[in-house]
């Protein structure tokens, strides 16, 4: 099936192995990972990574006829396959991802003039979505302390109700503190960015060279948007989390440091237990029969787990944060 393909690049298959999308590829030259890309978005976003990322981007073979992508029916990206070296220390590991996430943001990073006008929109687009979910989990939970007899779902929401509104009201005000700030200043960054970073799209190999794959939900962004991105996906895990992650935003900011706003940006952005709303809503709303209440309850309950990791991770940095401008700010209490 995949011969055609792998002949425009004048291999010849062995064998093929399926790791998740990527083909593992053995042939007479060698062994390669072979990918798939879906659409013609996909393949811009791979295509103009490799343009602005190409030294941290593992090597894409062109075909015989000097094409990045191999067409036969579909479309097709040919690599190495690149074996990662052991990994002795994951500590290390998180913080040489988010330093070299730094050092990828900061290779593309402009600035832009941004109105008052996309300014407000944002805003108050951003503040009507958090009181249209927090008014629907006020009314829901009324409703389920008023039943007769609570579901265990139900009386999980209860539980984790007045949790989940503190962490949105966190939110709300970080998000006031970054709206009157950028009023100011009128000014955003961006930069090509990932768009899915995560330790599983990040290797080490062994000659301890270090690379990003799977590009294809690249684009422009706030550079922010791989850092939050990479810590929710991150934080699905039992809590407590290692100190690691706090450590990984502050090798991350070493690198590429975050002005004011957005630092409130991420506090917000990160904070916000929309992913808690959105289970509970589905359980409420538009309920699916396949789904069994006892995992509706697990899901809940990893996505409370999430939350309270974000909680974590949010009020160490903050709490750093804070340390760091008293050191910086003078003392002006008087002699006595």
């Amino acid at each position: 099936m995949y011969a055609p393909v792998l002949r425009q690049y004048g291999l010849k298959p062995f064998r093929m192995e399926q790791h998740g999308k990527v083909k593992k590829v053995y042939t007479n030259a060698g062994t390669f990972a072979l990918k798939e890309i879906a659409n013609v978005r996909e393949m811009e976003a791979v295509w103009q990574s490799y343009i602005f990322c190409g030294q941290q981007s593992v090597p894409l073979y062109l075909t015989k006829q000097g094409l990045p992508f191999a067409a036969h029916g579909r479309h097709y990206y040919l690599m190495p396959w690149v074996f990662p070296a052991e990994r002795k220390d994951t500590r290390e590991h998180v913080l040489s991802f988010f330093r070299d996430l730094a050092h990828l943001h900061q290779k593309s990073l402009r600035q832009l003039d941004v109105s008052e006008e996309e300014i407000n929109n944002y805003y108050e687009n951003k503040k009507r979505e958090w009181e249209r979910q927090r008014s629907f989990l006020q009314s829901y939970v009324e409703k389920c302390e008023n039943a007769w007899y609570m579901s265990p779902f139900q009386l999980q929401c209860c539980t984790y109700f007045h949790e989940t509104m503190q962490a949105y009201s966190f939110a709300e005000t970080e998000m006031e503190k970054w709206h009157e700030t950028i009023k100011k200043t009128k000014k955003w960054r961006i930069a090509w960015i990932h768009g899915k970073a995560r330790l599983s799209h990040y290797i080490v190999p062994e000659d301890s060279r270090r690379y990003f794959f799977s590009w294809e939900r690249a684009g422009w962004n706030s550079p922010l948007f791989d850092v939050i991105m990479a810590l929710r996906h991150h934080m699905r895990t039992f809590p407590p989390i290692g100190d690691e992650w706090v450590e990984g935003i502050e090798a991350y900011e070493k690198t590429l440091s975050l002005s004011e706003e957005e630092q409130s940006f991420f506090f917000s952005h990160l904070a916000q237990p929309h992913f808690l709303y959105r289970c509970i809503y589905e359980y409420a709303a538009k309920r699916q029969h396949e789904k069994s209440e006892r995992e509706y309850v697990s899901e809940l309950q990893r996505r409370y787990l999430t939350m309270k990791n974000m909680e974590y991770a949010v009020m160490r940095l903050a709490q750093r944060k804070a340390e760091e401008n008293a050191k910086t700010t003078p003392d002006e209490t008087p002699p006595q």
